[in-house]
């Protein structure tokens, strides 16, 4: 941290106000920042302004500021196989078992593997993709099937309970071992 005097430069204190926010379970207060950086706490509030207009996502409380982190919720990756009538299956078996779809991969011959994004989350979604998709019987007949499925859940049992219904329905191309 460089300082001039007791303060330190406005890039400097940015940076670690950021630093103590992302190692901070707590809110920290623009009084104590300004206490670590040797400045008002009115300098602080506009750093957390900037820093904010940079798109960093703090929260302020009533005890301080809080850095907003995102949550990232299990994911598995499914490899699996079925012709291409039992798309609909496949991904309605996903959703109501409580998992939403991501993505697609196929490994092509050509161009190695190609993905593409599905966010696929409700029966809404899975009709509005089925109705736009264009070419899935060529990709289906191109890779005899097989493909891979990016699944988000809410929890690790979710995605096992997932797992089990893909494989009661054949669907999983590599079953778990």
């Amino acid at each position: 941290m460089v300082r001039k005097g007791n303060r330190c430069i406005s890039n400097d204190r940015r940076s670690t106000i950021l630093s103590k926010l992302e190692s901070s379970d707590a809110p920290i207060s623009a009084t104590a920042f300004g206490d670590l950086l040797g400045v008002t706490r009115q300098v602080i509030v506009k750093d957390i302004a900037l820093l904010r207009a940079e798109g960093v996502p703090i929260f302020s409380t009533n005890r301080g500021y809080l850095l907003i982190r995102p949550v990232q919720l299990p994911r598995r990756e499914f490899k699996v196989r079925h012709d291409y009538g039992e798309t609909k299956i496949e991904l309605a078996l996903i959703i109501e078992h409580g998992g939403r779809v991501l993505d697609i991969k196929i490994d092509h011959p050509q161009y190695g593997e190609i993905s593409a994004d599905l966010n696929v989350i409700s029966p809404k979604s899975l009709k509005n993709f089925l109705e736009s998709f264009e070419r899935p019987q060529r990709l289906s007949r191109l890779t005899d099937g097989y493909h891979k499925h990016t699944v988000e859940a809410d929890s690790e049992e979710t995605l096992d309970t997932i797992e089990k219904a893909l494989g009661e329905h054949g669907f999983l191309s590599e079953p778990k071992q």
